[in-house]
């Protein structure tokens, strides 16, 4: 095996990579699709955008791949953070760099990797977007160019990339170690440590700056019967499916976490009480056409139910963290028990509505 070698301006470039706070965070909807589209368009089990740490690979965005990182001087990115052009190893079980590398050997049993080299607005090559085969391949020019401008989606992606600044707060806070136990590995989110560090810092500033704050919760109905009938596998599936729908769901500056099983919370800062309706009604319509696991049986199409509520400062006033999400459980429980794939909201008058519209 060869590893890549390390480029002279390694640390300028591992100091603008941390610059733009992205090592170690959660899943991000805009930079998903993109990598969806890829591993669809050029017809490869993998795509990934791997940004290359200092001793590591680290998935931002993954598709068919369950790592969430890989050891950098094994990795294939590694390479391509050498040059300006798509790297491509057609069958790396023949390739003397390669044939013995353990991602070669073992899981994912790399054959066939394509790697477009990305840029940040700096000039430093971050990573690569890639796409992967565990069969032998060749790459035609066209899906070269395919990579290439979908590449270049990421690249423009993440340097207009904005977060909330409650988010930005936290991530310039914490290194990359503590980052990583913040973040669920099955699902990419922020796990529940996450959510309650997230939390704490959004009600704070909800408070301090009088602005509106919405929480909801979502639960998988019938998970159970999920796992029961299909097993663990399925299950954990649906709970990925369930992560990558909710995420499409959100607005950007809305915090999206795992709260525990296969129960999910999403922190909205400065929404409107009278969005509550359409956030609820946007969550079902997205698990309705697009929550289907594919089984054994066949395919298997499941529903959640939603909870929400809203802190509205001066009007209904939860200070604390309890309270609020005491009551957006109230509101999912409520859901469950009107017979699920719905939602109910708790905590919030006729009159806040009206109120809020005349304004």
């Amino acid at each position: 095996m060869l590893s890549a070698p390390i480029p002279e301006n390694d640390e300028e470039r591992l100091a603008s990579l941390a610059g733009m706070n992205l090592l170690s965070t959660p899943r991000e909807a805009d930079i998903d699709r993109i990598t969806r589209t890829a591993q669809f368009a050029l017809g490869t089990e993998i795509a990934l955008v791997s940004l290359v740490d200092k001793h590591r690979q680290w998935f931002k965005s993954r598709c068919g791949l369950d790592a969430t990182e890989t050891p950098r001087d094994i990795s294939f990115c590694g390479h391509v953070i050498h040059g300006d052009e798509i790297f491509v190893v057609n069958d790396a079980s023949k390739d003397e760099r390669f044939h013995d590398n353990p991602l070669v050997t073992g899981d994912p049993h790399i054959k066939f990797y394509a790697g477009h080299p990305l840029k940040n607005s700096d000039g430093h090559c971050i990573g690569s977007f890639c796409v992967i085969s565990p069969e032998a391949r060749e790459f035609t020019a066209a899906q070269s160019q395919t990579l290439q401008d979908l590449g270049r989606m990421i690249e423009i992606v993440l340097d207009n990339r904005k977060l909330s600044d409650t988010q930005s707060a936290l991530l310039e806070s914490l290194v990359a170690a503590k980052r990583d136990r913040m973040i669920d590995p099955l699902t990419g989110l922020w796990n529940r440590g996450g959510f309650d560090e997230m939390f704490q810092r959004e009600v704070a500033r909800a408070q301090r700056e009088q602005t509106p704050l919405g929480v909801v919760m979502a639960d998988i109905d019938h998970f159970k019967r999920i796992n029961d009938t299909y097993g663990h596998p399925v299950g954990d599936e649906a709970i990925k499916l369930a992560a990558s729908l909710l995420l499409e769901s959100a607005r950007t500056s809305d915090v999206v976490a795992r709260y525990g099983g296969e129960e999910f919370a999403i922190i909205a800062p400065g929404i409107a009480p009278a969005y509550l309706p359409t956030l609820g009604s946007k969550i079902l319509q997205r698990f309705r056409t697009g929550a289907e696991l594919s089984t054994a049986d066949g395919g298997y199409s499941f529903t959640v139910s939603v909870g929400l509520t809203i802190r509205m400062p001066g009007k209904n006033d939860p200070d604390d963290l309890a309270g609020l999400l005491e009551q957006a459980d109230q509101a999912l429980y409520a859901a469950k028990e009107g017979g699920r794939n719905r939602f109910e909201i708790s905590g919030v008058s006729e009159s806040l509505y009206t109120e809020f519209a005349l304004a």
